[in-house]
């Protein structure tokens, strides 16, 4: 059976981080990722990317040396201190680069994949969060992908628009392209009076919270049992892709005193566990002929646990509003919907 993942990593990560504020000052994340020009960034996205395809292919050794080249995305997330986001997923790709948060050769393919570009989407809201009207939107646009009209596959804006499009919304917040949305809120904060550069910046960052949630659940409904039959290694890529999305904003979930518990169920729902990953020994493409009771119910439980946390992930306040912005999985891919999980 697969390795466990180490709980005692994860819940101090999100212990350290629950001491952050939600708008921590400028001072406290003065020496964290000093990224200085555009040429840096740039190079980070190339970085992500590099790692995204190599470890499709499973050279875990050629990633290890990409992600921890000095200036590198290890470099970049985890200089300074406090610890920071974009640290603590850092810190979780590095765990499956070395296989120690699971053996399964796909769930950790799979969590760095997503995990970089996780790294991106942190770096460049630990830049919003920290540096307000100072923030160097420049930078900031192109952590996220959106400084230019095709962005890459790795980055932020391309899952956004991928997630998107997969969700059924209940109003027309998310129907616009998001590096458009992204633009106009980083104009606002460079060109802006202070009271519309605030108000943007909490719109970006809300916003840059709704694709983490949407990948969350629609992979957690592909694994569910009521989704229908499933490979083993489905299963573990499924898995890592919805717990990798939720990563970046797992601190906002954790110190969100709405949802105090959500983020102990979504390490168990979407974690490696043995009762979940593949047994050693079978095939990626074997179907599993009994499913693990660990599973029941984990699209539901998944997302129980987020939208308590809604309250938090929505600057405004408004859960409701926040709720409208995920929207309802489509399910297209694997002909349901989630209120089939419901029952």
């Amino acid at each position: 059976m697969m390795m466990m993942p180490s709980c005692s990593f994860f819940t101090v990560t999100v212990i350290v981080l629950a001491t952050m504020t939600m708008m921590p000052s400028s001072s406290s994340y003065a020496a964290a990722h000093p990224i200085k020009n555009i040429t840096e960034a740039s190079d980070l996205v190339s970085d992500a990317c590099a790692i995204d395809k190599t470890a499709k292919e499973r050279n875990f050794e050629s990633v290890k040396n990409m992600f921890e080249r000095q200036g590198g995305l290890k470099h970049k997330a985890t200089t300074g201190f406090p610890i920071t986001p974009a640290a603590a997923t850092a810190n979780a790709v590095a765990r499956a680069i070395d296989g120690m948060m699971c053996n399964s050769e796909m769930y950790r393919q799979e969590m760095i994949r997503k995990g970089v570009s996780g790294i991106l989407l942190n770096l460049a809201t630990d830049l919003l969060i920290s540096q307000g009207d100072k923030v160097d939107t420049d930078l900031v646009a192109v952590l996220l992908g959106a400084d230019v009209s095709e962005p890459k596959g790795c980055t932020p804006v391309a899952k956004i628009k991928r997630r998107n499009a997969e969700f059924d919304l209940d109003n027309n917040k998310n129907s616009t392209d998001p590096r458009d949305f992204i633009q106009k809120r980083l104009t606002a904060i460079r060109e802006g009076d202070a009271a519309s550069a605030s108000k943007a910046r909490n719109e970006l960052l809300t916003q840059l919270s709704v694709a983490p949630i949407q990948g969350a659940l629609k992979y957690s409904a592909l694994i569910d049992p009521k989704a229908g039959s499933i490979t083993y290694g489905e299963l573990d890529k499924e898995r890592a892709e919805g717990f990798a999305y939720l990563y970046p904003i797992m601190n906002q979930i954790a110190k969100c005193e709405a949802a105090s518990d959500s983020a102990s169920i979504i390490n168990d729902a979407l974690g490696c566990s043995p009762e979940t990953a593949m047994p050693s020994g079978v095939s990626e493409s074997a179907t599993p002929t009994s499913r693990s009771t660990a599973d029941d119910g984990v699209y539901y439980r998944v997302l129980s646990a987020v939208e308590k946390a809604y309250t938090c992930l929505a600057l405004s306040g408004d859960a409701n509003d926040f709720k409208q912005r995920v929207g309802t999985y489509s399910g297209i891919s694997a002909g349901l919907t989630p209120e089939g999980f419901q029952d």
